[in-house]
């Protein structure tokens, strides 16, 4: 064998088979919300994973569940907090599940990984830089007990989350997390002369989160 076909073997096998991650137990909380809703998204209509394992359905009965559980959470209640901790394991494991059937039915195929909304590992490449959300405003909403807030779409971001919190911050606040893909959400069901706290996260893809400032708005 030449010289030429040694060196050509030894690149080949140097070469890294890309890997999607499988251990999403280091995301926070609501970082861990936002990459599963990700996840149930892009692999909504993918042709190139139409059965995956766990059938999507199922998979979507996890996030739903884990999301419903997570805001009722919250509320300090230790059941609550019980049946989060609960929702939490099993969508990690359904994640995990996810991430070797999704790994071995794309067969190495980048192109086909990064439609899963799922991360592969990393090969050394940095997350690009992820900027706070500008142009933050809050504003009355349409009806009694609403406030909307607006920010204007920052790049890198996958996912936003618009928090409101009855506490000044500083003051043991509890922030309530409404995570989505959008730039505008409304705040329904609010109480009516309480003043409230709202914030807005862009949600990057390696875990990146990035605040705006506090601004605060009496409830009509």
């Amino acid at each position: 064998m030449g010289a030429g076909m040694v060196l050509a073997l030894k690149k080949l096998n140097d070469m890294k088979y890309p890997q999607f991650v499988k251990d999403y137990s280091k995301l926070n909380e609501s970082a861990l919300d936002v990459k599963a809703g990700v996840v149930v998204a892009k692999l909504t209509g993918n042709t190139d994973f139409p059965d995956p394992v766990p059938s999507l359905a199922d998979f979507t009965l996890l996030k739903n569940k884990y999301s419903t559980c997570l805001v009722n959470a919250a509320s300090g209640d230790k059941t609550a907090i019980a049946l989060k901790n609960q929702a939490k394991l099993d969508l990690l494991n359904g994640m995990r599940q996810l991430a070797v059937n999704l790994q071995a039915q794309s067969d190495g195929d980048r192109t086909k990984m990064a439609s899963t909304g799922l991360d592969i590992a990393s090969d050394g490449s940095s997350a690009p830089p992820l900027a706070a959300p500008k142009n933050f405003k809050l504003l009355d909403g349409p009806n009694v007990g609403e406030l909307k807030s607006i920010v204007k779409g920052s790049k890198q971001a996958i996912a936003y989350s618009h928090e409101y919190s009855l506490q000044p911050p500083g003051e043991s606040e509890a922030w309530i997390s409404n995570v989505n893909t959008y730039v505008e959400h409304t705040f329904r069901g609010l109480p009516s002369g309480t003043r409230v706290y709202v914030r807005v996260a862009a949600k990057g893809r390696k875990n990146q989160t990035v605040y705006t400032n506090v601004l605060s708005r009496i409830v009509q």
